[in-house]
Parts: C-alpha cells; structure tokens; sequence
C-alpha cells in the first residue's frame, strides 16, 4: 500500500482564520500507522482558538473504532 494521506480545510475569507485536518497512513512492515493532525493559524487565532473545543476525546474514540474496525 503507498503513503495515503487526506487533508480537510477550513476557515474564514482571505485567510483570517484557517484550520488543516490530515489523516495520513503509513505502512511500517505489515502493519499501517494512522496519524490525524489539526493545525490552526491565522490572524484571528488569538481571537477564535479559545472558543476551539478539545477535540482530544473525540478524536480518541474516532481512532479506536477505526482500529477495531481495521482489525475486524
């Protein structure tokens, strides 16, 4: 399997505010790292990045049921 990565984009007009989601597999031997980042930027960062929610437990649960499902 080649390196497969997937990236999501949002935010606001020219750029004020932008967030970059990558989901990205890896091979490593007979097994495939799953790696998700989120990146923020932007100048209204300082504005909007505490309003962001913790996406952590979420995004937690989503790799455990991709795993088990992966797995199956």
């Amino acid at each position: 399997m080649p390196h497969q990565k997937m990236t999501w984009t949002g935010g606001m007009p020219l750029g004020l505010f932008k967030g970059v989601r990558t989901f990205t597999l890896t091979p490593r031997g007979d097994q495939v790292e799953f790696t998700l980042h989120e990146v923020f930027s932007g100048p209204m960062l300082a504005l909007i990045g505490g309003s962001i929610p913790d996406m952590s437990e979420a995004f937690q649960k989503f790799v455990e049921g991709l795993k088990r499902r992966a797995e199956a």
